[in-house]
């Protein structure tokens, strides 16, 4: 029986379709309203919407050249100290608009008299009032409790503020924005790539050690997959850069024990060499998410067929998504509506 978790992973093609409608024109304009003038970001967020905020703060570096920070919410508030400056711009990003550590964060930093923005699925909420600049992810109404579709549109509007600012910067946006209107499709054809993703999640089901490995922007993405993986199944899985995992946290394999591992052309290299360093010296079962062809360092290898790095990232979350998904059905666990965890955490 299919789970009202997995119809919402099915809408993240239709999602961004209307993101694309009601924030890009045809002439290559995003839309929504920005400062003018941007010298350093902040991304503060919990839970889900956090690993949004990690994935997307390399991106505001390596395509628009400011410096951004992702920030837990429930950390940002025991800060004595943020660094402002005049032109800083401090973003708030939740599914609800009511998180209740991401307003408490909103309202200590208005206080410096900050520039603030909402990414947010929730026109009105709290959020949204107290922000200066506010944009609306309208991902609809997200019913199950585990994000999917609503993180998405956080990362792909996320991606839409780093490209208003590579064009205000004088940049051609074209291009990237073409890839953006491609990304529907390409998500579609990853959901179609079902029997691989199932046979992945009927091995992972197995196992109650399991680590999601990652670099850079696809680090945040293990973490996103690790989490899902928690709240739909009710395992300890561990999320961790590939390097930094062979520093010691690689001892936990001496248990029986799943790798899954995310590898794009950026990492390829690194990833196959510490992956084959892996399987010598512990046997895993490895599970590889991959945009590079050749990569078959798997048991299973699923390949998800891409160049370019702002649809590979997509791509890996749906189908990380996918598994999650399918893992709690084999286990016998509700992926709508986890024990002891509520969708919205309102502010008391």
């Amino acid at each position: 029986m299919s789970s009202i978790m997995q119809k919402e992973i099915f809408e993240e093609p239709s999602v961004i379709k209307h993101l694309l409608a009601s924030y890009v024109t045809e002439k290559n304009e995003i839309t929504f309203d920005m400062p003018d003038r941007i010298d350093n970001v902040v991304i503060v967020a919990s839970g889900s919407s956090y690993n949004c905020a990690a994935i997307a703060a390399p991106l505001f570096i390596e395509y628009a050249q400011i410096p951004c920070e992702a920030e837990y919410s429930s950390e940002f508030v025991l800060q004595k100290k943020h660094f402002i400056t005049p032109d800083s711009l401090y973003i708030f990003v939740s599914q609800s608009g009511e998180t209740s550590d991401t307003l408490n964060a909103l309202k200590m930093i208005k206080q410096e008299g900050v520039k603030t923005m909402c990414i947010t699925n929730a026109k009105d909420s709290t959020m949204w009032k107290l922000c200066d600049y506010k944009i609306l992810s309208d991902a609809g109404e997200e019913k199950s409790i585990a994000s999917t579709k609503a993180l998405t549109a956080q990362i792909f509007c996320s991606i839409l503020v780093i490209l208003n600012l590579v064009h205000k910067q004088g940049e051609d946006i074209g291009g990237y924005l073409n890839t953006m209107r491609r990304l529907p499709a390409y998500l579609e054809r990853i959901k179609l790539d079902v029997d691989k993703i199932n046979d992945a999640a009927h091995l992972v089901a197995e196992y109650n050690n399991i680590s999601i490995l990652g670099n850079k922007n696809y680090y945040p993405i293990a973490k996103e997959g690790a989490l899902k993986m928690k709240e739909t199944c009710y395992l300890n899985v561990m999320a961790y850069p590939f390097g930094e995992f062979m520093h010691g946290h690689v001892a936990v394999l001496n248990q029986k024990s799943i790798v899954i591992a995310i590898i794009d052309e950026e990492n390829a290299d690194f990833a196959v060499r510490n992956l084959k360093k892996i399987k010598d010296e512990y046997n895993p079962k490895i599970i590889c998410i991959t945009s590079v062809q050749d990569v078959k360092s798997g048991d299973i290898n699923i390949y998800i067929k891409t160049k370019r790095k702002m649809k590979a990232i997509f791509g890996s979350l749906l189908t990380l998504q996918l598994i999650a998904c399918e893992m709690a059905a084999l286990l016998g666990k509700n992926p709508d509506s986890p024990k002891g965890l509520t969708k919205v955490v309102k502010d008391n």
